[in-house]
């Protein structure tokens, strides 16, 4: 008997090999729903760095989109017009769409597109930054970010965000209560089979006297200066400690750190990685025996670690107890 393959298509702004976590996402939902017999179609930038196919993936990738805003509403129509998807997902950020994180043109595309008939969902991977009255500059661009976010509500079929924080931020009077689904980032750093020696020899290199290894992976760099004194007061206390940095991050920055460990006097204690492919991090994070991460929380509570970084959902992956600063955006 015949079967009808559903038709899926992505918007996403962001691909690999560009860099953003949103084209990641959306690079590993597209491989995963290729296997289940689903045509996938990937709508993303013209950009020489955005790859041409997924080997061994039947992953449609549609490179085509200039520019992103008013002037691409009619060629993204067409395009669509063109594959006839079953269903289309739009890979949602306010500032990846508009440079002042104001997209206005979206809600014009999704409109069109209800009135096609189509079927549109969208991912809220941010919702809209916050009202702060010391920055009276931004709270015209916080009230424009969540009017758009309620309009893409309403021209939606399916809303999905990753955390408690912005579905309260998004179910504006409970309107949108029955369509809204919390799916949490997974990580891009998929678990590979692991050679128990291998893991071993990643440990004695990175901790040669057994000290217990802390790691820091894909979060902002200069978050984690706070960590270099709490190093040094906790070997002086007797307890052996390493500082794992897994990853690539900014030469100033690690230059800025060296200097500053010299200065402390505990160089030796702090490991840099540099570059490492998606199954070398993930065997870094195994050799680890803690992660932490740390965000931005003022006096109210707000802000802090949340399901939504891509990093959490690794550490979480490779079995690590996490660290973290809890705030109004950290879930239960």
């Amino acid at each position: 008997m015949f079967v009808r393959k559903y038709k899926v298509l992505f918007i996403s702004k962001d691909f690999p090999n560009m860099f953003g976590a949103i084209g990641d996402y959306t690079y590993h939902i597209s491989k995963e729903l290729s296997k289940n017999k689903i045509d996938v179609y990937v709508l993303t930038s013209l950009n020489e760095k955005v790859i041409r196919e997924i080997k061994g993936y039947d992953v449609k990738i549609l490179p085509l989109i200039k520019r992103w805003g008013f002037l691409g509403i009619y060629k993204i129509v067409k395009i669509i017009e063109m594959i006839n998807p079953d269903f289309i997902f739009l890979q949602y950020v306010p500032y990846m769409y508009n440079y002042y994180g104001i997209p206005i043109w979206i809600c014009f595309l999704l409109f069109i597109l209800r009135i096609k008939n189509f079927k549109f969902n969208i991912t809220f991977h941010e919702v809209a930054i916050r009202f702060d009255i010391k920055k009276t500059k931004y709270i015209l661009i916080a009230v424009f970010q969540r009017i758009i976010a309620y309009l893409l509500c309403i021209f939606s079929k399916r809303i999905i965000t990753s955390i408690q924080h912005y579905k309260r931020m998004l179910n504006i009077l409970n309107l949108f209560s029955k369509k809204i689904f919390i799916i949490p980032i997974p990580s891009n750093i998929l678990p590979i089979k692991l050679d128990e020696n291998e893991i071993k020899k990643i440990k004695n290199r990175i901790a040669p006297n057994k000290e217990f290894v802390i790691s820091i992976f894909g979060q902002d760099p200069k978050k984690s200066e706070v960590l270099i004194p709490v190093i040094k007061i906790l070997n002086e206390q007797g307890i052996k400690v390493k500082l794992l940095f897994v990853g690539n991050f900014p030469t100033h920055w690690i230059n800025n750190l060296k200097e500053r460990s010299k200065e402390l006097g505990i160089t030796e204690l702090l490991y840099f990685t540099g570059y490492l492919s998606p199954d070398e991090v993930y065997k870094h994070l195994c050799a680890s025996d803690l992660f932490i991460s740390l965000e931005n929380i003022d006096k109210k509570g707000q802000g802090g670690v949340s399901t939504k970084s891509g990093s959490i959902a690794a550490a979480y992956a490779a079995g690590l107890p996490i660290i973290g600063t809890k705030g109004d955006m950290t879930d239960d």
